[in-house]
């Protein structure tokens, strides 16, 4: 095959030579060129990566820190209200609150905030298991305990790895 195209080459006119020999050197310099940028693009990733390999190296006690230390990265849903009805129905009242949220990183948290309608959700969803009497004078620290504790489990249900750690309730009244 190499042979018969030699051959054809020797025979032809000198402008299909030339012509071919053109696109011949121009077909070599692309394949030159794409082979240093192929090159050129491999190592910039892995100088990339040994930097981010070197920062996340350089800060272990940061990163452990901010592990075991509670609310390094908080987030905050505020001004919720939530409807709560006596058990009889009678009459319905409003909890009026802030939480705070323990994340366990700054990716959970920013998970947090895209999630923020499934966090007011997953609020309400676990509101309804509760009555206007739980939150009754003597019984309001453990019912908000437990209401604390459910929430948390609901977002390790939803959340898993990224749920947050803890749950703070702020500024709770019921008018």
């Amino acid at each position: 095959m190499i042979r018969d195209w030699l051959d054809w080459f020797k025979s032809t006119s000198k402008n299909t030579k030339t012509f071919v020999a053109i696109l011949l050197v121009l077909g070599i310099i692309l394949v030159i060129v794409a082979f240093i940028s192929i090159a050129t693009i491999l190592k910039a990733q892995s100088s990339h990566t040994e930097v981010v390999q070197e920062q996340h190296a350089a800060h272990p006690g940061e990163q452990q820190l901010a592990k075991n230390s509670p609310y390094s990265f908080p987030y905050e849903l505020t001004q919720v209200s939530m409807a709560v009805m006596s058990k009889k129905g009678t009459r319905t009242a409003y909890a009026q609150f802030s939480l705070t949220l323990d994340c366990p990183s700054e990716e959970s948290q920013k998970l947090m905030a895209m999630n923020r309608a499934k966090l007011l959700d997953s609020v309400f969803l676990v509101g309804s298991n509760f009555y206007l009497d739980d939150f009754s004078p003597e019984h309001a620290p453990k019912s908000l305990k437990k209401f604390k504790t459910d929430l948390l489990e609901k977002y390790q249900e939803q959340f898993h790895s990224e749920a947050p750690r803890e749950i703070v309730l702020k500024d709770w009244f019921i008018n």
